[in-house]
């Protein structure tokens, strides 16, 4: 006998709620600290209470996408989640094109350059390059992802959207922003408003104003943006000349990155590393800030 629509109807929302729960923690464990998270911290953060967290959490073990550390009981991504990326980077993958301008960026500022996509509401990093100032500044791990809006490659890729979207997103991340992050809706509003002029952003990196970064949005071949380069330092070294200086050096790296890209056909621009045989070489690095 088949199921009653009303019936299938509560079965496919609680399937669906499930699903929605799984993912807000998997989102929630991709932003946490090397060491990781413990399930109390991720229940809160998510909004579950700690059996539902933790049942969700025991999905993500037994298909690898989460682990667990048996001597600090915290939760960490798991490989799986990693194969997946690297499965979705041959892609999207930009690093080949991006490498070598973080490394320049990186060698002639002796701060860190950062590279990150958005996706969605958020932003991505996919990749770092430290340079050899003695104060290393480190605002994202690769992988780990921030709402649109906080720090400056947030700011300059939610800069770039069509005021309306922009303001969508901003509606969407306040939460997270004031909450997670203590960034206030009207300091986003006046970073956006200078960068919109400017062409480039300038935000602080963590909620102590220690860190400031810069940074440029780059589009894609429709013309939307979805990406960022951005230099990061400690707010001292970052004076309003230094600024300017650092933002000019990153639109000519951002100009290059572009016209690298476009050069490439689309069958191959994404799948560079494949083609020279390399196999799979998906790079997790693992740098810490000094304090």
């Amino acid at each position: 006998m088949a199921e009653p629509r009303s019936d299938q109807a509560r079965t496919g929302r609680a399937t669906s709620q499930t699903a929605d729960r799984a993912l807000s923690l998997l989102r929630i464990l991709a932003g946490a600290p090397a060491e990781g998270l413990r399930l109390s911290d991720m229940a809160a953060e998510a909004g579950l209470d700690r059996a539902t967290a933790h049942r969700m959490l025991s999905t993500l073990l037994r298909h690898g996408f989460a682990e667990q550390d048996p001597a600090t009981r915290r939760y960490v991504l798991g490989i799986d989640f990693f194969t997946l990326a690297a499965a979705a980077s041959n892609r999207f993958d930009l690093t080949e094109v991006t490498r070598a301008a973080l490394q320049r960026l990186s060698e002639s500022t002796g701060d860190t350059a950062v590279f990150c996509q958005r996706a969605g509401a958020d932003i991505v990093c996919l990749d770092i390059e430290t340079g050899g100032f003695p104060i290393k500044t480190l605002p994202m791990d690769i992988g780990s992802r921030r709402p649109l809006g906080c720090g400056a490659a947030g700011v300059a890729v939610l800069a770039a959207l069509p005021a309306a979207e922009a303001e969508l997103v901003l509606a969407q991340n306040l939460p997270r922003l004031t909450a997670v992050h203590g960034v206030e809706a009207a300091e986003v509003a006046a970073a956006l408003a200078t960068g919109q002029a400017a062409g480039h952003a300038v935000f602080p990196e963590d909620a102590q104003r220690r860190m400031v970064g810069v940074a440029v949005a780059l589009s894609d071949r429709r013309g939307r943006p979805q990406w960022a380069i951005g230099v990061t330092s400690i707010a001292e070294r970052l004076d309003p000349a230094r600024q300017a200086a650092i933002a000019a050096q990153l639109r000519a790296e951002a100009q290059a990155i572009n016209e690298a890209m476009l050069r490439l056909p689309d069958r191959a621009r994404h799948r560079m590393r494949w083609a020279r045989g390399a196999g799979f070489d998906f790079d997790i690095r693992n740098r810490k800030a000094a304090d």
